[in-house]
């Protein structure tokens, strides 16, 4: 029986110290490609288990202001698409200074200078259209193009309450052209849907000729067979480098870190690419097929007022809904 209770104890004591980590990640990243991510660290980190809450920024936002509401922070990393959050998150003293390794691989505008987020993949707001419906030279050139009696009831985009990188195009695309720009919109009557993914699949089945949408949503679906394409549009790319950072109250910081330098890594970048067609942000992997690198992305991109996004987000997000929702 002694045996017997030994054995017991020793099984428990290497549970204890052998076994697996647990580390919970807030992500915007689609579900499917998030799994495949996540499967593809923790075949990579054998001693960590990756959990994921998937969803939209906005709703992520909610969900973490009530968790320090509360003081019960369950996230350990954070990795969402509305760049100037992480600014606002730094401001109240909520994210960890860190300094990965695989950051050094990494160019200097896609790096918080004080160390507090890093960019884990660039991710773009373009244009995508049906196949079936129009060809390259048929599908519209530019954003501003949209507002054209051409594209009457045929355009759809996503809702920035709910989509981070909705926000940063529509606080892009005010700064440029003003809030009339979506009031020429709402006259023609352009559709808003919840996310990217919404739009992607609406378009791929026909439902829309045109949409917003991010880059990488349409791309993977085009790959898989879908009838969708995409337009860098000629009034510039909504280029979004999409930043990755641990939570200052995370008790599993080691794990955590190695998350953030595999995302960063080659390894890790190249799983994006394979696995969820994304835009690398290492000049040392490759994009996916037919793909602008990043550099090339950035250089035609349009600007983008992060301050104003982040000083802004409220007064954004009820323009766009007063002109568009209501």
């Amino acid at each position: 029986m002694r045996k017997y209770v030994i054995v017991i104890l020793l099984l428990i004591c290497s549970a204890v110290l052998f076994g697996t980590e647990k580390i919970m990640l807030y992500t915007s990243v689609p579900t499917e490609i998030m799994t495949a991510i996540a499967d593809a660290f923790m075949a990579a980190n054998p001693g960590i288990e990756l959990e994921v809450f998937r969803s939209g920024t906005g709703t992520i936002q909610t969900k973490l202001a009530a968790e320090v509401q509360s003081g019960n922070i369950q996230a350990d990393v954070l990795w969402v698409a509305e760049f100037s959050y992480y600014e606002t998150l730094k401001k109240q003293g909520l994210l960890a200074q860190i300094y990965p390794e695989e950051a050094s691989a990494l160019p200097e505008n896609f790096k918080d200078p004080e160390g507090y987020y890093y960019a884990g993949r660039l991710i773009n707001m373009v244009i995508a259209y049906n196949t079936k419906a129009l060809t390259p030279e048929t599908a519209p050139k530019s954003w501003k193009e949209l507002t054209d009696e051409k594209w009457y009831d045929n355009y759809v985009v996503p809702n920035p309450e709910y989509s981070g990188a909705a926000v940063a195009a529509v606080g892009a695309l005010a700064k440029k052209y003003g809030w009339k720009y979506f009031e020429d919109l709402r006259k023609n009557e352009a559709v808003v849907v919840r996310g990217n993914s919404d739009v992607a699949q609406k378009v791929a089945a026909g439902e829309f000729p045109i949409g917003m949408t991010l880059d990488y949503i349409a791309r993977d679906l085009n790959v898989k067979g879908s009838p969708i394409d995409i337009i860098y549009p000629t009034d510039g790319t909504i280029a979004i480098p999409s930043p990755i950072a641990i939570l200052k109250s995370s008790q599993k910081m080691e794990a955590a870190m190695k998350f953030v330098n595999y995302i960063l890594s080659i390894d890790g970048q190249k799983a994006q690419v394979e696995l969820g067609s994304l835009v690398p942000v290492r000049s040392d992997v490759n994009p996916p097929a037919n793909t602008p690198p990043a550099g090339e992305i950035l250089g035609q991109a349009m600007e983008i007022d992060w301050k104003y996004i982040e000083e802004g987000l409220a007064e954004i997000n009820a323009n766009f809904s007063d002109i568009m929702l209501f």
